[in-house]
Order: structure tokens, then sequence, then C-alpha cells
């Protein structure tokens, strides 16, 4: 199913990324890429996104895992019944959830490298999950309409 080689696929390259950087540089090491504009950075972040929930490990844990468990389980079940954006869409979320939830229960912190100074720094499973949450945008807009008609394919 294309679905959950998209979700292994992020997961693949978001690892290499991450092997990448951690192998070759030391936590807040920083190498310019583009001036000051844009740096690889290794940062060793212990909470959600833009830190926020720091230290409370188990519950940036279990809570998306359980929801990504349940998102493959649609996946799964349902991708017949929904566009292909859509199911796309939660593919990608589940890969760079996936991603993001291997790190934090391997180390308790999540592995990021993409530093343009003025954002907070961030890996190839937090762009995946923006991409996904974007798709899934495209679809609300596209597929949805106020009248209750929904997206499914029929």
């Amino acid at each position: 199913m294309i679905y959950i080689l998209i979700i292994f696929g992020v997961m693949v390259i978001d690892r290499i990324v991450k092997t990448l950087v951690t192998g070759n540089m030391s936590a807040g090491e920083s190498i310019p890429v583009i001036g000051d504009f844009f740096h690889i950075t290794y940062v060793q972040n212990t909470g959600a996104a833009f830190s926020m929930l720091e230290g409370h490990t188990t519950l940036l844990i279990v809570v998306p895992a359980i929801i990504i468990l349940m998102a493959i389980v649609f996946i799964c079940a349902k991708h017949r019944s929904y566009k292909p954006i859509f199911t796309a869409s939660l593919a990608l979320i589940c890969g760079g959830g996936l991603g993001n939830l291997t790190d934090r229960a391997a180390y308790g912190y999540v592995i990021d490298m993409f530093d343009f100074g003025f954002f907070p720094v961030f890996n190839v499973a937090d762009i995946c999950v923006v991409a996904g949450c974007g798709l899934m945008i495209v679809y609300l807009i596209v597929f949805e309409n106020r009248n209750g008609s929904s997206g499914k394919n029929k």
C-alpha cells in the first residue's frame, strides 16, 4: 500500500538525516550553509513544538503514539473511502510523528537541525508533519463544503 510506503519513507529519510547530523556534529554545534541565513545546528529538543511541554517526556510519547496508531489503523481500513490527498496527508503526518516519536522514546529528546535563525530549529519529520497538515487544509478547502458534503470517494 502506497500510504504505508510514504510513512516508512518519511521515517527512513528522517533517520538518515538525523544520523548524519549526530554522527558528525556535537550537540549545540552549528555549521553555516548560507551565510547568516541558514545553518545546520544540532539541537536536542526535549519539548514538543517550539519546546513546549519540556520535561513531560512520558506524555509526549504516549499521546502521539495513540494518535498515530489510530491514524495508521484508519489509513489501512478506510483509505479507499477518501480522496488520496486526505490519506496522503495522514501518511505524511504519521511518518513525521513516528520519526520524532522514535527519537523521544530512544533518547528522551528529538534531534533537530535546520536553523534559519528567526524560527525554531526543526527536522525532516517536522517538515513532513507541516506538509501533511497543509495537504489536509487543501483537502478541507477543496473537497469539503458548507452543505455537509464530504470528500469521500463515492
